[in-house]
């Protein structure tokens, strides 16, 4: 091989090498820029279709104090109270393991009582607990939250500001008022046992004593009354 042949080959060595490094160089700063930008947020975007899947598969309904004022204001009080219930539940959004005293609509495994199945519409729509206004979208004092990623509404249509505005105002809302529900309920629990016990004492001792060892009979345990 010639000095001339010697050199060219050096210089195409050279133009490769470099190449090759200017691609690594090129393909680490895509890399570094990819890394250093952050991950976007998925927006939320939810608009109900009115298919009546979240109310069919409901098996209880959190509400606050503010819900049954709403009700007894709107004249459907009656209604509503005989599928009221207190249940002890953990705070959705919350990382505490103990549960909290809590005023429910009670539902069973066909979903909400409140749900008409058959015309798949509720019953009180015009006057839903703001659980309902809020769902999917949750509040835990610090920060939104998805409640059921599986709604149908999820992704569905597009999202004004406005709407966004008023369903996390409507989530925040509902935050609020199952604290103070949750700080009230138990003093009023409370209030009404010490009221109930109050009233039966009131009822024992007005009663005859032959009625009063009559119930002393059927409130022993059955091994008692056995023997």
């Amino acid at each position: 091989m010639s000095e001339k042949e010697s050199k060219e080959e050096m210089k195409k060595d050279s133009e490769t090498s470099s190449g090759e490094e200017t691609k690594k160089d090129e393909k680490g700063q895509v890399e570094q820029e990819t890394a250093a930008k952050p991950k976007t947020k998925k927006k939320y975007v939810f608009n109900c279709t009115k298919c009546g899947n979240c109310c069919d598969k409901r098996e209880f309904v959190p509400v606050a104090l503010v819900d049954i004022h709403n009700w007894t204001q709107s004249g459907i009080i009656n209604a509503v109270f005989p599928n009221l219930k207190l249940r002890t539940l953990q705070p959705a959004g919350s990382e505490e393991k103990q549960g909290v005293l809590a005023l429910v609509i009670a539902g069973s495994e066909n979903g909400c009582t409140m749900f008409d199945k058959e015309n798949r519409l509720c019953n009180i729509y015009h006057s839903m607990p703001l659980e309902c206004k809020a769902f999917p979208l949750g509040f835990n004092g610090q920060n939104y939250f998805i409640k059921d990623k599986s709604v149908t509404g999820l992704g569905h249509g597009t999202m004004t500001k406005e709407r966004l505005i008023e369903d996390r105002d409507n989530a925040r809302l509902d935050f609020e008022a199952k604290v103070e529900t949750q700080m009230i309920l138990p003093l009023l629990y409370s209030l009404f046992m010490q009221n109930l016990l109050e009233q039966q004492q009131k009822v024992m001792e007005e009663m005859p004593e032959e009625k009063r060892k009559q119930l002393d009979e059927l409130l022993k345990p059955k091994e008692q009354n056995s023997n």
